[in-house]
């Protein structure tokens, strides 16, 4: 009895040693280690949603254009960099920036038959010509109100060629006009004072005179221009034709007369063309320095920096005519494709680059004047200064006489030629130029 006691307990004993060792071979779980939360990212900054005085206006979703102009490098660089401004207040714009260095308009126009045209481009006047009255350009004034541009934000005269029946169809973009331009040296050599911008056309003629007394120096180059030319019909107070584009206007008393100051002072010798002197342009004859004076724009700046830096050089504001101070505007605009897909887009892009915002930052470049007159000030170079102070001038106008201004001043450049060579008079040519510019003017 004994014995089975003790067997029974050898077993339990035996039993209790096993489930010990069991339990110390099996491991116990380690506890799970906290993990740290996610680092959570910031949320993106908004983007601004105003830009100087103007208004970011609301876009279409995931909106992408295309942009296309001319230029060279120089000038692609100057939109390359706007469009990154632009990004900073339309994040969610795509911008393709597709320039067309040569033939621009001929391959516009293809496109835009095509149906591939680009969805914001550059505007001059034979593309306002050829697409503003097909309504193939976007009006873009209920976009300006919006916001907070005004057509009286631009020098009023660039906004003439991209109006059309009171809607804007194109904003300035950067413009051009003509300065005075002349030699300091020519002047000591005629022993008489450089120009003031109190100037009028006696001391051009004056000044031209005794330059080309001294036999060093052509007194005054001017070509048989049109663009040269207009200034001085418009101090006059002329015009190659009436605001409404109807009528030519090249035998007018205005026009005449101007037209005999210029060509008598040629006939006289004061006045010389670039050829006369052995140039390719009226510029290049200041740099070879062989004239004292001449009619150029703010591109001589960098010209003469380029070709001819040693040449000292300057420029005032053109001289007065009888009825005021005047001067010739050259522009091009920025406008939408009417068939765009994102005319909200397109629009507020156009609306950016030609900003006083943007074109602050494209001034100090110094590629363009801004098209805005309050910052006319931000032009660093006198020169430059001097030169861009004629758009503002009462007078003043872009020389743009409807959907034939092409061949209205081509008519002015031919009638002049023909006078400074002697085979015609004055009133002779340009009552043939009249004949010309009314059948241009009434599409004959």
């Amino acid at each position: 009895m004994r014995t089975y006691r003790f067997m029974a307990l050898v077993l339990v004993l035996g039993l209790a040693l096993i489930l010990a060792a069991c339990a110390r071979a099996t491991p116990t779980p380690a506890p799970t280690p906290t993990q740290p939360p996610a680092p959570t990212q910031p949320p993106a900054p908004a983007a601004p949603q105003t830009y100087g005085e103007l208004k970011v206006i609301p876009v279409e979703p995931g909106a992408k254009i295309v942009f296309s102009g001319w230029g060279d490098e120089t000038e692609q660089k100057i939109y390359r960099d706007s469009i990154e401004r632009f990004k900073q207040f339309y994040p969610d714009v795509t911008v393709d920036f597709q320039p067309i260095p040569a033939d621009f308009q001929t391959k516009l126009k293809a496109m835009m038959a095509g149906g591939t045209a680009p969805d914001v481009f550059y505007v001059d006047d034979q593309l306002m010509t050829a697409f503003g009255p097909t309504g193939q350009l976007l009006a873009l004034d209920e976009y300006m109100a919006e916001a907070g541009v005004s057509r009286a934000d631009f020098i009023p005269a660039l906004l003439t060629i991209f109006t059309l029946d009171g809607k804007t169809y194109g904003l300035p973009k950067d413009w051009g006009t003509l300065g005075l331009v002349y030699l300091p040296e020519a002047f000591q050599a005629a022993g008489i004072p450089e120009p003031t911008p109190a100037w009028t056309w006696n001391d051009l003629k004056a000044a031209a005179e005794a330059i080309q007394k001294t036999g060093k120096y052509g007194g005054f180059c001017m070509n048989a221009d049109w663009a040269r030319f207009a200034p001085f019909v418009f101090g006059n107070g002329g015009a190659y034709a009436t605001d409404d584009f109807k009528t030519a206007t090249l035998n007018t008393p205005e026009v005449l007369e101007a037209a005999r100051f210029v060509t008598e002072m040629k006939k006289a010798g004061t006045i010389v063309t670039s050829a006369d002197v052995g140039a390719g342009w009226c510029g290049e004859a200041i740099g070879k320095k062989l004239v004292g004076m001449t009619y150029e724009g703010g591109w001589m700046v960098n010209f003469m920096r380029q070709n001819y830096p040693d040449v000292v050089w300057k420029a005032v504001e053109l001289p007065a005519g009888p009825k005021g101070k005047a001067d010739v505007i050259f522009t091009n605009a920025i406008g939408v494709n009417a068939a765009t897909k994102y005319p909200r887009a397109a629009a507020a892009f156009t609306i950016f680059v030609t900003s006083r915002y943007n074109q602050a930052e494209i001034v100090k470049t110094g590629f363009a004047y801004s098209t805005h007159p309050d910052q006319l000030n931000l032009v660093v170079d006198p020169n430059d200064r001097a030169i861009a102070a004629g758009g503002t001038f009462p007078l003043t106008r872009v020389a743009y006489w409807g959907p034939n201004t092409g061949k209205v001043n081509d008519a002015v450049s031919k009638a002049l030629e023909r006078v400074y060579l002697g085979e015609q008079t004055v009133e002779e040519s340009f009552a043939q130029a009249q004949e010309e510019a009314q059948a241009a003017l009434s599409g004959r």
